[in-house]
């Protein structure tokens, strides 16, 4: 918890500096008219990456609180083939292949299953290449496996079978590029953990990132 306390005040000193600066230009009315509309557009770009900065911290502590989710009964198979129906909306150039069981029902939290999901499928839309491939599983057997895996240039090669800890990160600069709060692996963790379940990330076979969780069966 310290160690989360500390991290999450140091996400927050970066942009609650810049909003303080250029408060205090604003505050003095010294700038010119095209400055000064630069200063707030960049003002109100830093209070959004706030929000959505303040919005998954806070998630992450709901996540690591027990008793405070409703779990029911879902079809995670139906779940993810929706998140793909949008994914071809969002990213048609993005060829897609699914290999996904009927129905795979569980016992959870639709709401996060559904956040893990997005974030994964987003990351490939931000992160890859247009023409980058993706390919989807969902299999019931003993226990429940989903994968979502990418032919893109995929992560760092230390990266891989990394225990995810706290807020991490694998690229800051590529977060702020794309105005992403950099926590979306942190919390896609905590999602599995809380259906005590595992989540791993490897090299998948079409060259790019493979996300590979397991579920119990319930």
């Amino acid at each position: 918890m310290q160690e989360f306390i500390g991290d999450a005040a140091h996400e927050l000193r970066t942009p609650m500096t810049v909003v303080k600066g250029y408060a205090e230009l604003l505050k003095g009315k010294q700038l010119d008219p095209e400055r000064e509309s630069a200063a707030f557009e960049r003002l109100n770009s830093e209070l959004k990456r706030m929000d959505f900065l303040i919005g998954d911290l806070l998630m992450l502590a709901q996540l690591g609180e027990e008793g405070n989710i409703e779990f029911e009964s879902i079809d995670i198979a139906q779940l993810v083939r929706e998140n793909i129906s949008d994914f071809k909306e969002i990213a048609p150039s993005h060829p897609v292949s699914t290999q996904i069981d009927e129905s795979v029902v569980m016992i959870g939290s639709e709401k996060y299953l559904q956040r893990f999901i997005q974030n994964a499928l987003t990351n490939i839309r931000l992160h890859t290449p247009a023409s980058t491939s993706v390919r989807v599983s969902v299999k019931a057997d003993k226990q429940i496996t989903l994968i979502i895996e990418d032919s893109g240039p995929g992560l760092p090669p230390e990266s891989y079978g990394e225990k995810i800890r706290g807020l991490k990160r694998f690229d800051r600069s590529r977060s702020r590029e794309t105005g992403g709060t950099g926590l979306g692996m942190s919390i896609m963790n905590a999602v599995i953990e809380r259906h005590k379940g595992t989540f791993t990330l490897r090299k998948s076979e079409l060259g790019g990132l493979a996300i590979e969780v397991h579920l119990p069966r319930t």
